[in-house]
């Protein structure tokens, strides 16, 4: 094999294979849009596997690299709709070509990184990656080329928890309400239980994803992780990092103290109350009357039509001292203590009546048809004396 020739000839040999994929593929049509840069992928996943080839040490780099997680080329990638745009990432509907599987698309806006950058980048990706949890976003891979870097993921169909009740589509019940708390705190805790801690740093309605299951819906928690990529943004950039989080700040962050999980506890409080209100926190309220208002301990106002129980969870979650805030397990239990009352209560409403005296009313009616049915039986069953002549 003559590796010099099929490297001169790389650029040649990119653009047949873009034709043949555009052959194969006519049911693709969004396809032929990104001709150029399918070209570049090619050309480059063409050059890393002459080098695996010719330069062993480099290519054991490479190797290592590539067994971090499933390296994705972006030629096998289709962008579709733009679903919008996150901290550091643009989001796109698409579709996984070979595996022709619908996925998100989070192209990373950094075009180029050092090798000290993207070897922080490939740790996070690969931690990210090796998490399987029900409750969590599944990562099915990335795309680590020059000019594109991007994560894949599944795809939630809903969006996000903000754009759930920005757009009021969907009419959520207080049980439904309860389900995606639930779920939404169960992938904060198994995050806060792994060996390995991992703070999330950025919880908000916005990373809260959704979809419908058979089961009504399903939540899985987004964007923990990328801390390296996230500071690498604001360094290049007159982007201000606490822009978009701040309403979700606990106050000893607001004091340049460390991120914690309690300090993620805080940020689960503010979206219970957004999911009990359905409104966004502090809406057009200047960052510097936030960051006083919090700091004093003012926290924003619950409505009375919220249930208790739930009420009790947004309280005990955003209180002010970290020390006194309850961990994740601990919300789960006080979830699963106060679960019952909550039925208790949509019972109640939809009857009319309390469940111990709709409980009263099935005994006695239950004794009198009893009854009834005894009585019954005897008049068709006389004693065996009346039969004496």
């Amino acid at each position: 094999m003559d590796l010099d020739a099929i490297q001169s000839e790389a650029d040649e040999i990119a653009s047949m294979m873009v034709q043949k994929q555009d052959e194969d593929l006519p049911q693709y049509k969004r396809i032929e849009e990104n001709t150029n840069q399918r070209r570049l992928s090619f050309r480059h996943n063409l050059q890393k596997n002459i080098i695996k080839i010719s330069d062993p040490v480099q290519g054991h780099k490479i190797k290592e690299e590539e067994h971090a997680f499933l390296h994705i080329p972006y030629y096998d990638l289709i962008l579709e709709k733009r679903l919008g745009q996150g901290e550091v990432t643009d989001v796109f509907h698409g579709r996984w070509i070979s595996r022709d599987h619908e996925v998100a698309i989070k192209v990373i806006r950094i075009q180029y990184l050092n090798e000290k950058v993207k070897s922080e980048l490939v740790n996070e990706i690969s931690m990210m990656y090796h998490i399987r949890y029900e409750h969590i976003l599944n990562i099915f891979g990335a795309c680590m080329e020059p000019n594109k870097y991007a994560l894949i993921v599944e795809y939630m169909s809903l969006g996000s928890l903000y754009d759930v009740l920005k757009q009021k589509k969907i009419q959520l019940t207080w049980p439904d309400r309860w389900s995606i708390a639930n779920q939404m705190i169960k992938g904060i805790n198994y995050l806060h239980k792994l060996s390995r801690p991992i703070i999330h740093r950025d919880i908000k309605s916005h990373n809260i994803l959704m979809t419908n299951n058979s089961n009504g819906f399903l939540v899985k928690v987004a964007d923990f992780g990328l801390a390296k990529i996230k500071q690498e943004t604001s360094r290049r950039s007159s982007y201000d990092s606490s822009v978009g989080t701040l309403q979700w700040k606990a106050p000893e962050l607001l004091k340049m103290e460390e991120h914690t999980e309690a300090s993620d506890v805080y940020a689960l409080g503010i979206v219970l109350w957004e999911l009990a209100t359905e409104c966004e926190p502090y809406e057009k309220i200047d960052d510097s009357k936030i960051r006083a208002s919090v700091l004093r301990g003012d926290r924003l106002k619950i409505p009375p039509n919220v249930p208790t129980s739930f009420r009790e969870l947004i309280l005990k979650a955003w209180a002010h001292e970290s020390a006194t805030r309850p961990t994740c397990q601990q919300l789960l239990t006080l979830m699963k203590d106060t679960s019952s009352e909550l039925d208790t209560a949509i019972i109640e409403k939809a009857i009319g009546t309390s469940v111990p005296k709709l409980i009263d009313i099935i005994v006695t009616t239950a004794e009198r048809a009893a009854e009834g049915t005894t009585s019954q039986a005897a008049s068709l069953h006389p004693s065996k004396k009346e039969y004496i002549l």
